[in-house]
């Protein structure tokens, strides 16, 4: 198991989209989907509870990964919901934890 943590920490991905969906608990802009280049031995069931940061000009937004979407990608919830321009400026996301 550490060598898988190995592995995982330090992976960088890309913001797909915002999760779009109804207006619910959880406010559907603090929720992101991101993809990740994972290595043959790593599954995206994998990732879950993982935490991913990322890096927009000076601030640093922290989020967990919660569940999967699709086959590839991840959904992710943030504590402050990130900007919009993070969509068209290819912000990498990096799992730090």
């Amino acid at each position: 198991m550490d060598d898988q943590s190995d592995q995982i920490i330090g992976l960088r991905g890309v913001i797909v989209n915002y999760r779009i969906g109804s207006k619910g608990r959880n406010p559907r802009w603090r929720q992101l989907i991101l993809r990740f280049d994972l290595p043959e031995n790593v599954r995206p069931d994998d990732l879950i509870g993982r935490i991913v940061e990322i890096r927009w000009r000076d601030k640093v937004f922290k989020g967990r990964i919660y569940r999967k979407h699709g086959k590839h990608a991840v959904r992710a919830f943030f504590k402050k919901p990130p900007p919009s321009q993070i969509l068209l400026g290819n912000y990498e996301v990096v799992i730090v934890g």
